[in-house]
């Protein structure tokens, strides 16, 4: 280590920062691709669709044929919306995830450079000020306790907000078809 060690401590962690945030924007453009893609092709399939429905209820004669026409419609439309809307979010949902993975790599990498930094000082610290030291670290140690509890819940919120989504789907795809109610997992 040279004599200034804290500015070695913050050189090596900008670098991984870098590297870190180079990774975080790439998984960001591809989930900004994948919506756009999405988005692309069911507008094109909305549209050939429309199109076919369209061809199909002018060529309708009678209001009994109509009516099944009408119903027969509505189902598979539904089906496509929410199978565009539960794909829309699995793509968002895989951004958060990998995007909470880099905050988190990135707060513990902070964390030891911090931590290294109190223990340097209070290996250096002058007679008398045990007790700022000690208060510094039992507030570092608070802080790092909190963070890791409040990431624990943010965890379990977003997996029950995920199970209540693939829940949700498979009633409204039930009811939307008009099959029993799957058997599984109630919904919290």
């Amino acid at each position: 280590m040279t004599s200034f060690p804290a500015i070695e401590y913050y050189s090596t962690f900008l670098k991984k920062s870098t590297k870190t945030m180079s990774e975080f924007s790439d998984v960001a453009f591809d989930k900004f691709v994948q919506v756009n893609d999405h988005n692309i092709k069911f507008t094109k399939n909305a549209l050939d669709g429309t199109n076919s429905v369209v061809a199909t209820m002018l060529e309708v004669k009678d209001p009994k044929e109509f009516l099944e026409f009408a119903q027969n419609s509505v189902g598979p439309l539904s089906a496509k919306v929410t199978d565009y809307f539960k794909t829309l979010y699995k793509i968002n949902s895989d951004f958060l995830k990998s995007g909470s993975g880099y905050v988190e790599s990135e707060s513990e990498e902070i964390n030891k450079i911090i931590t290294g930094q109190v223990e340097e000082m209070s290996k250096n610290a002058p007679a008398g000020t045990e007790g700022v030291v000690a208060m510094t670290k039992s507030s570092l140690a608070a802080s790092t306790s909190t963070y890791e509890s409040m990431t624990k819940a943010a965890k379990q919120v977003f997996d029950i907000v995920d199970n209540n989504i693939e829940a949700a789907t498979k009633v409204s795809e039930s009811v939307v078809t008009g099959s029993k109610k799957p058997k599984g997992k109630k919904v919290s």
